[in-house]
Protein backbone atom coordinates (compact mmCIF):
# COMPACT_ATOMS: atom_id res chain seq x y z
CA UNK A 1 0.00 0.00 0.00
CA UNK A 2 2.09 2.98 -0.93
CA UNK A 3 0.47 6.20 -0.02
CA UNK A 4 1.02 9.37 -1.58
CA UNK A 5 3.12 12.16 0.27
CA UNK A 6 1.19 14.24 -0.82
CA UNK A 7 -1.43 12.77 1.03
CA UNK A 8 0.44 12.14 4.03
CA UNK A 9 1.20 16.58 4.33
CA UNK A 10 -2.31 17.16 3.78
CA UNK A 11 -3.54 14.52 6.14
CA UNK A 12 -1.22 16.25 9.08
CA UNK A 13 -2.00 19.75 8.16
CA UNK A 14 -1.85 22.83 10.29
CA UNK A 15 -5.14 24.35 11.02
CA UNK A 16 -4.89 27.45 13.98
CA UNK A 17 -7.28 30.38 14.96
CA UNK A 18 -7.03 33.11 17.11
CA UNK A 19 -6.75 33.85 20.94
CA UNK A 20 -5.72 35.39 24.49
CA UNK A 21 -4.18 33.04 26.82
CA UNK A 22 -4.83 33.40 30.66
CA UNK A 23 -2.29 34.05 32.84
CA UNK A 24 -2.29 32.15 36.18
CA UNK A 25 -0.13 32.05 39.29
CA UNK A 26 1.01 29.01 40.64
CA UNK A 27 -0.06 28.12 44.01
CA UNK A 28 1.79 28.53 47.35
CA UNK A 29 1.98 24.97 48.36
CA UNK A 30 4.13 24.36 44.43
CA UNK A 31 8.16 24.93 43.89
CA UNK A 32 9.98 27.31 42.24
CA UNK A 33 11.09 26.49 38.64
CA UNK A 34 14.40 25.99 39.89
CA UNK A 35 14.25 23.38 42.91
CA UNK A 36 11.81 21.27 40.92
CA UNK A 37 13.04 17.34 40.86
CA UNK A 38 11.82 16.38 37.74
CA UNK A 39 11.50 12.45 37.71
CA UNK A 40 10.01 9.88 35.30
CA UNK A 41 8.60 6.14 35.21
CA UNK A 42 7.44 4.53 32.11
CA UNK A 43 4.02 2.45 32.70
CA UNK A 44 2.54 -0.06 30.94
CA UNK A 45 -0.86 -0.88 31.43
CA UNK A 46 -3.83 -3.09 29.61
CA UNK A 47 -4.71 -1.22 26.01
CA UNK A 48 -7.75 -2.33 23.74
CA UNK A 49 -8.55 -5.81 24.08
CA UNK A 50 -8.21 -6.09 19.98
CA UNK A 51 -8.97 -9.72 19.11
CA UNK A 52 -6.36 -10.41 16.61
CA UNK A 53 -3.54 -9.35 18.57
CA UNK A 54 -1.59 -11.76 20.71
CA UNK A 55 -2.61 -12.65 23.61
CA UNK A 56 -5.76 -13.65 21.63
CA UNK A 57 -3.86 -15.31 19.02
CA UNK A 58 -0.39 -17.53 18.92
CA UNK A 59 2.96 -16.06 18.02
CA UNK A 60 6.32 -17.84 16.28
CA UNK A 61 8.99 -18.46 18.30
CA UNK A 62 11.23 -16.11 16.24
CA UNK A 63 9.08 -13.66 16.38
CA UNK A 64 8.73 -13.88 20.25
CA UNK A 65 12.67 -14.28 20.57
CA UNK A 66 12.33 -11.17 18.70
CA UNK A 67 10.54 -8.79 21.56
CA UNK A 68 13.11 -8.33 24.19
CA UNK A 69 10.90 -5.46 26.15
CA UNK A 70 10.05 -7.17 29.50
CA UNK A 71 6.70 -5.28 29.13
CA UNK A 72 5.38 -7.22 26.57
CA UNK A 73 5.70 -10.55 28.16
CA UNK A 74 2.38 -10.48 30.69
CA UNK A 75 1.93 -13.86 33.08
CA UNK A 76 4.82 -15.78 30.63
CA UNK A 77 2.64 -14.89 27.67
CA UNK A 78 3.52 -12.11 24.79
CA UNK A 79 0.87 -9.52 25.37
CA UNK A 80 0.65 -6.33 22.82
CA UNK A 81 -2.45 -4.97 23.60
CA UNK A 82 -1.27 -2.36 26.09
CA UNK A 83 -0.36 1.14 26.23
CA UNK A 84 2.30 2.70 27.25
CA UNK A 85 3.03 6.18 28.71
CA UNK A 86 6.10 7.74 30.62
CA UNK A 87 5.56 10.21 34.13
CA UNK A 88 6.68 12.93 34.17
CA UNK A 89 6.35 14.79 37.58
CA UNK A 90 7.98 16.65 41.01
CA UNK A 91 9.97 13.34 42.90
CA UNK A 92 9.39 15.51 46.04
CA UNK A 93 6.16 17.44 45.56
CA UNK A 94 3.44 17.01 48.61
CA UNK A 95 0.53 17.34 47.11
CA UNK A 96 -1.14 15.51 43.66
CA UNK A 97 -0.57 17.64 40.90
CA UNK A 98 -3.58 20.13 39.71
CA UNK A 99 -3.68 18.77 36.37
CA UNK A 100 -2.34 16.39 34.14
CA UNK A 101 -1.65 16.82 30.14
CA UNK A 102 -1.43 13.85 28.53
CA UNK A 103 0.87 14.20 25.19
CA UNK A 104 0.94 12.31 21.96
CA UNK A 105 3.97 12.19 19.89
CA UNK A 106 3.90 12.51 16.20
CA UNK A 107 4.29 9.88 13.16
CA UNK A 108 7.25 7.64 13.48
CA UNK A 109 7.91 9.25 17.00
CA UNK A 110 7.97 8.02 21.03
CA UNK A 111 7.51 9.27 24.19
CA UNK A 112 11.19 10.34 24.52
CA UNK A 113 10.81 13.12 21.67
CA UNK A 114 8.22 15.04 24.49
CA UNK A 115 11.22 14.92 26.94
CA UNK A 116 12.41 17.95 27.01
CA UNK A 117 8.82 19.78 26.41
CA UNK A 118 7.68 17.66 29.69
CA UNK A 119 10.36 18.29 31.69
CA UNK A 120 10.32 21.98 31.11
CA UNK A 121 6.20 21.94 31.80
CA UNK A 122 6.59 20.22 35.06
CA UNK A 123 9.72 22.43 36.21
CA UNK A 124 7.85 25.82 35.28
CA UNK A 125 4.29 24.97 36.84
CA UNK A 126 6.77 24.29 39.71
CA UNK A 127 5.23 20.31 39.84
CA UNK A 128 1.73 21.44 40.03
CA UNK A 129 1.24 19.92 36.66
CA UNK A 130 2.24 16.72 35.43
CA UNK A 131 3.09 15.39 31.67
CA UNK A 132 2.26 11.85 30.91
CA UNK A 133 3.92 11.41 27.14
CA UNK A 134 2.31 8.43 25.32
CA UNK A 135 3.97 5.89 23.69
CA UNK A 136 1.95 4.08 21.26
CA UNK A 137 1.72 -0.13 21.09
CA UNK A 138 3.84 -0.61 18.00
CA UNK A 139 7.32 0.40 20.37
CA UNK A 140 6.65 -2.85 22.41
CA UNK A 141 7.89 -4.56 19.24
CA UNK A 142 11.22 -2.67 19.53
CA UNK A 143 14.50 -4.48 20.48
CA UNK A 144 16.36 -1.33 22.22
CA UNK A 145 18.89 -3.54 24.28
CA UNK A 146 21.49 -3.30 22.11
CA UNK A 147 21.63 0.02 21.45
CA UNK A 148 20.92 0.95 25.39
CA UNK A 149 23.76 -1.13 25.93
CA UNK A 150 26.02 1.08 23.64
CA UNK A 151 24.23 4.23 25.26
CA UNK A 152 25.19 3.05 28.38
CA UNK A 153 29.03 2.60 27.47
CA UNK A 154 29.35 5.64 25.99
CA UNK A 155 32.08 5.24 23.25
CA UNK A 156 33.04 5.48 19.70
CA UNK A 157 33.93 1.19 20.04
CA UNK A 158 30.58 0.27 21.86
CA UNK A 159 28.60 2.74 19.43
CA UNK A 160 30.04 0.74 16.37
CA UNK A 161 29.60 -2.88 17.46
CA UNK A 162 25.62 -1.52 17.25
CA UNK A 163 26.20 -0.59 14.40
CA UNK A 164 27.33 -3.85 13.43
CA UNK A 165 24.44 -5.28 15.25
CA UNK A 166 21.92 -3.57 13.28
CA UNK A 167 23.57 -3.64 8.98
CA UNK A 168 24.82 -7.60 10.22
CA UNK A 169 21.64 -9.37 12.04
CA UNK A 170 21.47 -12.74 10.83
CA UNK A 171 17.61 -11.73 10.15
CA UNK A 172 18.40 -9.25 7.59
CA UNK A 173 19.25 -5.19 8.37
CA UNK A 174 17.18 -3.72 11.18
CA UNK A 175 16.47 -7.39 12.83
CA UNK A 176 13.46 -10.00 12.78
CA UNK A 177 10.55 -7.85 12.86
CA UNK A 178 11.81 -5.42 9.97
CA UNK A 179 12.48 -8.40 7.56
CA UNK A 180 9.69 -10.77 8.48
CA UNK A 181 6.46 -8.17 8.36
CA UNK A 182 4.14 -10.63 7.23
CA UNK A 183 3.86 -12.01 10.41
CA UNK A 184 3.20 -9.08 12.15
CA UNK A 185 0.94 -7.97 9.80
CA UNK A 186 -2.12 -10.16 10.83
CA UNK A 187 -2.53 -7.69 13.80
CA UNK A 188 -0.82 -4.49 12.58
CA UNK A 189 -3.18 -4.47 10.33
CA UNK A 190 -5.94 -4.22 13.04
CA UNK A 191 -3.92 -0.78 14.81
CA UNK A 192 -5.41 1.43 13.04
CA UNK A 193 -8.00 4.58 14.73
CA UNK A 194 -10.30 2.89 16.95
CA UNK A 195 -7.79 0.58 18.84
CA UNK A 196 -5.04 3.43 19.11
CA UNK A 197 -8.19 5.94 20.32
CA UNK A 198 -8.96 3.63 23.15
CA UNK A 199 -5.78 2.84 23.96
CA UNK A 200 -5.29 6.35 24.80
CA UNK A 201 -8.77 5.83 26.48
CA UNK A 202 -7.31 3.51 28.80
CA UNK A 203 -4.93 6.46 29.97
CA UNK A 204 -7.06 9.21 30.25
CA UNK A 205 -9.07 6.99 32.09
CA UNK A 206 -5.98 6.21 34.82
CA UNK A 207 -5.25 9.98 34.87
CA UNK A 208 -9.28 10.50 36.05
CA UNK A 209 -7.91 8.49 38.94
CA UNK A 210 -6.01 11.11 39.96
CA UNK A 211 -8.18 13.10 42.63
CA UNK A 212 -8.97 16.48 41.68
CA UNK A 213 -6.21 16.87 38.56
CA UNK A 214 -7.97 18.20 35.31
CA UNK A 215 -7.18 16.38 32.49
CA UNK A 216 -5.97 17.90 29.09
CA UNK A 217 -5.21 15.95 26.02
CA UNK A 218 -2.90 17.26 23.20
CA UNK A 219 -0.17 15.94 21.10
CA UNK A 220 2.26 16.81 18.47
CA UNK A 221 1.61 16.91 14.44
CA UNK A 222 -0.72 13.53 14.25
CA UNK A 223 -0.82 13.40 18.08
CA UNK A 224 -2.85 16.34 17.72
CA UNK A 225 -4.99 14.66 15.10
CA UNK A 226 -5.22 11.55 17.40
CA UNK A 227 -6.43 14.33 20.46
CA UNK A 228 -8.96 16.07 18.23
CA UNK A 229 -10.34 11.92 17.19
CA UNK A 230 -10.57 11.05 20.88
CA UNK A 231 -12.78 14.51 21.32
CA UNK A 232 -15.13 13.61 18.62
CA UNK A 233 -15.68 9.79 19.72
CA UNK A 234 -18.35 7.96 21.04
CA UNK A 235 -17.29 5.69 23.57
CA UNK A 236 -20.78 3.42 23.70
CA UNK A 237 -22.97 6.69 24.71
CA UNK A 238 -19.94 8.77 26.38
CA UNK A 239 -18.47 11.61 24.07
CA UNK A 240 -14.41 11.49 24.79
CA UNK A 241 -14.53 15.32 25.37
CA UNK A 242 -16.52 14.66 28.21
CA UNK A 243 -13.44 12.89 29.72
CA UNK A 244 -11.21 15.80 29.49
CA UNK A 245 -10.98 19.45 30.62
CA UNK A 246 -9.43 20.84 27.06
CA UNK A 247 -7.27 20.12 23.93
CA UNK A 248 -3.67 20.75 23.17
CA UNK A 249 -2.64 21.39 19.67
CA UNK A 250 1.38 21.29 18.47
CA UNK A 251 1.80 22.26 15.04
CA UNK A 252 -0.85 19.42 13.75
CA UNK A 253 -4.74 19.21 13.39
CA UNK A 254 -7.10 17.31 11.66
CA UNK A 255 -9.26 18.96 8.72
CA UNK A 256 -13.07 18.55 9.66
CA UNK A 257 -15.15 19.97 7.12
CA UNK A 258 -13.21 19.00 3.81
CA UNK A 259 -13.96 15.47 2.07
CA UNK A 260 -12.01 12.17 3.08
CA UNK A 261 -8.85 12.37 1.54
CA UNK A 262 -9.03 9.34 -0.03
CA UNK A 263 -11.62 7.77 -1.51
CA UNK A 264 -13.78 4.49 -0.03
CA UNK A 265 -12.00 2.23 -2.94
CA UNK A 266 -8.61 3.43 -2.17
CA UNK A 267 -9.30 2.61 1.54
CA UNK A 268 -10.61 -1.23 0.78
CA UNK A 269 -7.82 -1.78 -1.47
CA UNK A 270 -4.88 -0.32 1.24
CA UNK A 271 -6.75 -2.29 4.07
CA UNK A 272 -6.73 -4.92 1.79
CA UNK A 273 -3.00 -5.37 0.91
CA UNK A 274 -2.18 -4.60 4.41
CA UNK A 275 -4.27 -7.85 5.75
CA UNK A 276 -2.36 -9.60 3.00
CA UNK A 277 0.87 -7.98 2.16
CA UNK A 278 2.47 -9.28 -1.12
CA UNK A 279 5.11 -6.28 -1.58
CA UNK A 280 7.30 -4.52 0.90
CA UNK A 281 4.94 -1.77 0.33
CA UNK A 282 2.39 -3.11 1.69
CA UNK A 283 3.84 -3.86 5.17
CA UNK A 284 1.87 -3.07 8.01
CA UNK A 285 4.84 -0.71 9.49
CA UNK A 286 6.28 2.30 6.70
CA UNK A 287 9.58 0.98 5.48
CA UNK A 288 9.69 3.57 2.21
CA UNK A 289 11.29 5.39 1.49
CA UNK A 290 12.75 5.07 5.58
CA UNK A 291 11.93 2.15 7.86
CA UNK A 292 12.91 0.68 10.97
CA UNK A 293 16.83 -0.19 9.80
CA UNK A 294 17.02 3.68 9.23
CA UNK A 295 15.37 4.68 12.51
CA UNK A 296 17.76 2.64 14.42
CA UNK A 297 20.84 3.88 12.38
CA UNK A 298 19.63 7.80 13.34
CA UNK A 299 19.72 6.67 17.07
CA UNK A 300 23.32 5.51 16.26
CA UNK A 301 24.03 8.43 14.10
CA UNK A 302 23.04 10.07 17.05
CA UNK A 303 25.27 8.34 20.03
CA UNK A 304 27.99 8.75 17.60
CA UNK A 305 27.65 12.65 17.21
CA UNK A 306 27.89 12.70 21.17
CA UNK A 307 30.99 10.71 21.48
CA UNK A 308 33.05 11.08 19.10
CA UNK A 309 31.44 14.47 17.03
CA UNK A 310 34.48 14.80 14.60
CA UNK A 311 34.97 11.46 13.57
CA UNK A 312 34.30 9.74 10.12
CA UNK A 313 30.80 9.17 10.06
CA UNK A 314 29.65 5.50 8.97
CA UNK A 315 26.88 6.36 7.16
CA UNK A 316 27.47 7.42 3.88
CA UNK A 317 28.96 3.21 3.68
CA UNK A 318 25.93 2.23 5.35
CA UNK A 319 23.11 4.26 4.06
CA UNK A 320 24.10 6.63 1.73
CA UNK A 321 19.76 6.99 0.86
CA UNK A 322 20.78 9.38 4.19
CA UNK A 323 24.09 10.95 3.73
CA UNK A 324 25.77 10.57 0.17
CA UNK A 325 29.32 12.57 0.62
CA UNK A 326 31.95 12.05 3.27
CA UNK A 327 30.81 13.94 6.91
CA UNK A 328 31.91 13.81 10.67
CA UNK A 329 29.42 11.95 12.79
CA UNK A 330 28.38 15.50 14.03
CA UNK A 331 27.68 16.56 10.35
CA UNK A 332 26.09 13.52 9.30
CA UNK A 333 23.17 13.67 12.63
CA UNK A 334 22.90 18.07 11.53
CA UNK A 335 21.98 17.15 7.99
CA UNK A 336 19.70 14.55 8.49
CA UNK A 337 17.60 16.79 10.90
CA UNK A 338 18.15 20.41 10.48
CA UNK A 339 15.36 22.54 8.46
CA UNK A 340 18.21 23.78 5.86
CA UNK A 341 18.79 19.96 4.46
CA UNK A 342 16.08 17.95 5.44
CA UNK A 343 13.63 18.05 2.75
CA UNK A 344 10.31 16.62 4.83
CA UNK A 345 9.01 19.07 7.29
CA UNK A 346 7.95 16.51 9.36
CA UNK A 347 11.40 16.02 10.73
CA UNK A 348 13.27 19.32 10.57
CA UNK A 349 14.60 20.70 13.95
CA UNK A 350 17.17 24.15 13.52
CA UNK A 351 20.34 23.02 14.97
CA UNK A 352 22.39 25.02 13.08
CA UNK A 353 24.05 24.00 9.86
CA UNK A 354 27.48 23.03 7.85
CA UNK A 355 30.61 24.17 9.32
CA UNK A 356 31.61 27.16 6.36
CA UNK A 357 35.51 27.51 6.20
CA UNK A 358 36.94 31.03 7.01
CA UNK A 359 37.64 33.13 3.69
CA UNK A 360 34.89 31.21 1.49
CA UNK A 361 31.76 31.37 0.54
CA UNK A 362 28.75 29.20 1.84
CA UNK A 363 28.11 27.93 -2.20
CA UNK A 364 31.93 26.10 -1.51
CA UNK A 365 30.50 23.80 0.67
CA UNK A 366 26.88 22.97 0.13
CA UNK A 367 24.09 24.11 -2.85
CA UNK A 368 20.71 25.69 -2.47
CA UNK A 369 17.70 25.28 -3.95
CA UNK A 370 13.78 26.42 -3.46
CA UNK A 371 12.03 24.73 -0.08
CA UNK A 372 9.24 23.04 -2.45
CA UNK A 373 6.69 22.81 1.00
CA UNK A 374 7.33 27.15 1.14
CA UNK A 375 8.32 26.84 5.35
CA UNK A 376 12.07 27.31 5.36
CA UNK A 377 13.01 30.85 3.76
CA UNK A 378 16.40 29.77 3.75
CA UNK A 379 15.72 27.26 1.29
CA UNK A 380 17.12 23.84 1.29
CA UNK A 381 21.13 22.56 0.62
CA UNK A 382 23.04 19.58 -0.59
CA UNK A 383 26.19 19.42 0.63
CA UNK A 384 29.36 19.37 -1.86
CA UNK A 385 31.72 16.55 -1.60
CA UNK A 386 34.89 17.87 0.53
CA UNK A 387 36.45 14.67 0.00
CA UNK A 388 39.42 13.64 2.52
CA UNK A 389 38.40 16.56 4.38
CA UNK A 390 34.90 15.76 5.37
CA UNK A 391 31.94 18.14 5.93
CA UNK A 392 31.94 19.27 9.54
CA UNK A 393 29.12 20.71 11.89
CA UNK A 394 28.78 24.07 13.68
CA UNK A 395 25.65 24.23 16.29
CA UNK A 396 25.35 27.83 16.33
CA UNK A 397 22.34 29.57 17.81
CA UNK A 398 21.97 31.74 14.92
CA UNK A 399 22.98 31.45 11.03
CA UNK A 400 23.92 35.11 10.82
CA UNK A 401 27.21 34.39 12.37
CA UNK A 402 28.16 31.92 9.24
CA UNK A 403 27.11 33.69 6.84
CA UNK A 404 24.42 37.11 5.41
CA UNK A 405 23.46 35.10 2.86
CA UNK A 406 20.87 33.22 5.24
CA UNK A 407 17.44 35.17 5.40
CA UNK A 408 16.33 33.89 8.90
CA UNK A 409 18.90 33.06 11.22
CA UNK A 410 17.91 32.02 15.18
CA UNK A 411 18.17 28.05 15.77
CA UNK A 412 15.58 27.64 18.69
CA UNK A 413 16.46 23.90 19.33
CA UNK A 414 20.40 22.75 21.21
CA UNK A 415 22.12 20.34 18.56
CA UNK A 416 23.32 18.09 21.96
CA UNK A 417 19.41 18.20 23.38
CA UNK A 418 18.21 16.90 20.40
CA UNK A 419 20.87 14.15 19.83
CA UNK A 420 20.36 12.78 23.34
CA UNK A 421 16.84 12.85 23.24
CA UNK A 422 17.54 10.80 20.59
CA UNK A 423 18.69 8.07 22.72
CA UNK A 424 16.87 5.51 24.96
CA UNK A 425 15.22 7.38 28.14
CA UNK A 426 16.62 8.01 31.35
CA UNK A 427 16.50 4.23 32.20
CA UNK A 428 14.94 2.85 35.36
CA UNK A 429 11.88 1.83 33.77
CA UNK A 430 8.84 -0.28 33.92
CA UNK A 431 7.60 1.59 37.38
CA UNK A 432 4.40 -0.19 37.66
CA UNK A 433 5.54 -3.59 37.11
CA UNK A 434 8.00 -5.42 40.43
CA UNK A 435 9.10 -8.24 38.25
CA UNK A 436 10.18 -6.31 35.83
CA UNK A 437 11.85 -3.88 37.71
CA UNK A 438 13.75 -6.74 40.12
CA UNK A 439 15.16 -8.20 36.20
CA UNK A 440 15.89 -5.05 34.34
CA UNK A 441 16.24 -2.65 36.74
CA UNK A 442 18.00 0.08 34.24
CA UNK A 443 16.13 -1.17 31.35
CA UNK A 444 15.45 1.25 28.91
CA UNK A 445 13.01 3.76 29.30
CA UNK A 446 11.14 5.07 26.12
CA UNK A 447 12.53 5.94 22.41
CA UNK A 448 12.41 9.05 20.49
CA UNK A 449 11.75 7.13 17.54
CA UNK A 450 8.76 4.53 16.94
CA UNK A 451 10.44 2.17 14.31
CA UNK A 452 7.16 0.55 13.36
CA UNK A 453 4.52 3.05 12.82
CA UNK A 454 1.38 1.60 12.04
CA UNK A 455 0.47 2.18 8.25
CA UNK A 456 -3.35 1.62 9.04
CA UNK A 457 -3.62 3.80 11.28
CA UNK A 458 -2.60 6.37 8.81
CA UNK A 459 -4.82 4.81 6.36
CA UNK A 460 -7.72 5.08 8.59
CA UNK A 461 -7.00 9.13 8.95
CA UNK A 462 -7.20 9.78 5.67
CA UNK A 463 -10.74 8.75 5.01
CA UNK A 464 -11.73 10.13 8.45
CA UNK A 465 -10.26 13.08 8.18
CA UNK A 466 -13.14 15.28 8.54
CA UNK A 467 -13.39 13.72 11.93
CA UNK A 468 -16.69 12.61 10.99
CA UNK A 469 -17.97 9.15 10.52
CA UNK A 470 -21.74 9.48 10.34
CA UNK A 471 -22.28 8.10 6.94
CA UNK A 472 -20.18 5.15 5.54
CA UNK A 473 -20.84 2.80 2.41
CA UNK A 474 -21.75 -0.85 3.78
CA UNK A 475 -18.70 -1.98 2.31
CA UNK A 476 -16.59 0.32 4.59
CA UNK A 477 -18.97 -1.00 7.15
CA UNK A 478 -19.01 -4.54 6.22
CA UNK A 479 -14.91 -4.24 5.75
CA UNK A 480 -13.95 -2.51 9.18
CA UNK A 481 -15.97 -5.63 11.23
CA UNK A 482 -14.70 -8.39 9.05
CA UNK A 483 -11.89 -9.04 11.35
CA UNK A 484 -14.02 -8.10 14.75
CA UNK A 485 -12.98 -4.45 14.51
CA UNK A 486 -15.55 -1.80 15.39
CA UNK A 487 -16.42 1.12 12.74
CA UNK A 488 -14.85 4.77 14.14
CA UNK A 489 -17.12 6.35 16.02
CA UNK A 490 -16.39 9.96 15.20
CA UNK A 491 -19.97 11.43 15.85
CA UNK A 492 -19.28 13.99 18.32
CA UNK A 493 -17.18 16.42 16.97
CA UNK A 494 -20.09 18.96 16.29
CA UNK A 495 -20.53 18.62 20.23
CA UNK A 496 -17.09 19.49 21.59
CA UNK A 497 -17.18 21.85 23.37
CA UNK A 498 -13.36 22.20 25.46
CA UNK A 499 -11.39 24.88 25.80
CA UNK A 500 -8.36 24.39 22.98
CA UNK A 501 -4.69 25.47 22.75
CA UNK A 502 -3.06 25.71 19.02
CA UNK A 503 0.50 26.55 18.96
CA UNK A 504 2.01 26.63 14.89
CA UNK A 505 5.44 26.89 14.06
CA UNK A 506 6.26 29.53 11.63
CA UNK A 507 8.63 27.09 9.74
CA UNK A 508 6.77 23.98 10.34
CA UNK A 509 4.43 21.85 8.21
CA UNK A 510 3.19 24.87 6.20
CA UNK A 511 3.69 28.58 6.26
CA UNK A 512 0.70 30.98 8.35
CA UNK A 513 -2.37 30.81 6.07
CA UNK A 514 -3.68 34.47 4.99
CA UNK A 515 -7.17 35.50 5.60
CA UNK A 516 -9.87 34.02 7.27
CA UNK A 517 -9.04 30.54 6.44
CA UNK A 518 -7.06 29.79 9.87
CA UNK A 519 -10.28 31.04 11.92
CA UNK A 520 -13.06 28.76 10.33
CA UNK A 521 -12.16 25.01 10.13
CA UNK A 522 -11.62 23.33 13.58
CA UNK A 523 -12.96 26.29 15.49
CA UNK A 524 -15.89 26.63 13.71
CA UNK A 525 -16.55 22.76 13.42
CA UNK A 526 -17.07 22.55 17.23
CA UNK A 527 -18.71 24.56 20.57
CA UNK A 528 -15.09 26.00 21.81
CA UNK A 529 -15.61 28.46 24.09
CA UNK A 530 -11.88 29.32 23.60
CA UNK A 531 -9.71 29.04 21.07
CA UNK A 532 -6.26 30.04 21.84
CA UNK A 533 -3.52 30.61 19.49
CA UNK A 534 0.13 31.32 19.44
CA UNK A 535 2.77 31.70 16.62
CA UNK A 536 6.64 30.46 16.93
CA UNK A 537 8.12 32.80 14.73
CA UNK A 538 11.28 31.17 14.69
CA UNK A 539 10.43 27.59 14.88
CA UNK A 540 10.56 24.50 12.56
CA UNK A 541 8.51 21.54 13.27
CA UNK A 542 10.10 20.05 16.22
CA UNK A 543 11.46 22.76 17.36
CA UNK A 544 7.83 22.49 19.23
CA UNK A 545 9.14 20.04 21.23
CA UNK A 546 13.28 20.37 21.83
CA UNK A 547 13.48 24.60 21.55
CA UNK A 548 13.20 27.45 23.60
CA UNK A 549 11.19 29.85 20.74
CA UNK A 550 9.14 31.92 22.26
CA UNK A 551 6.17 33.62 21.11
CA UNK A 552 5.34 38.11 20.62
CA UNK A 553 4.45 38.01 24.22
CA UNK A 554 7.98 35.87 25.02
CA UNK A 555 6.43 32.79 26.03
CA UNK A 556 7.62 29.49 25.44
CA UNK A 557 5.68 26.61 24.30
CA UNK A 558 6.40 25.31 27.82
CA UNK A 559 4.83 28.83 29.16
CA UNK A 560 1.78 28.06 27.03
CA UNK A 561 0.65 24.64 28.08
CA UNK A 562 1.39 25.73 31.97
CA UNK A 563 -0.87 28.68 31.39
CA UNK A 564 -3.76 26.71 29.55
CA UNK A 565 -3.45 24.03 32.05
CA UNK A 566 -3.57 26.09 35.13
CA UNK A 567 -5.41 29.31 34.09
CA UNK A 568 -8.65 26.75 32.81
CA UNK A 569 -10.48 25.42 35.92
CA UNK A 570 -14.10 25.11 34.44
Amino acid sequence: MRIPMALRAVALGFVVTEGLLPRASKGAEFRAPGVVNVVSHRCVIPGYDEPNTPPNVPISDALRAALTDPAAIRDDRVNLNQTIYVRFFDGDRARPPQAIVILMPGPTSGANALRFLATEIVRRSGGAVEVWALDRRANLLEDLFPLWRAERAGTTEAALEALSHITEHPDGRGGYIANHYEEVSRFMSEWGLDVHVRDVKAVVEKAREVAGARIFLGGHSLGAILAQAFAAYDFEGIPGYSLIHGLILLDGTGIPGMSPLITDEQYLAGLNSLRAPTRPEDAPFVLRPFGPYHFQLLEIAALLALVDPDGPSPLDRYAPELIAVPMTNAAALGVILDDEFQSQPLARFSIGFLRIPPNHPLASIATRSRDPFSANPNGLYVPKDLGETRQHWAAVPNLHALSSTFVHGPEPSDFSRVARLLLTGSGRGFSDDALARELFPDAPEANFLEWYFPQRLLLDLLRFSDLDATRLAPSIVAALTARGGRVPALTENRRVNLPVLAIQARQGLFPPLAGSLPFTRYKNSTRTPQFSYSLLPNSAHGDLLTGTDQDAQERTVADLIVSFAIGNRR
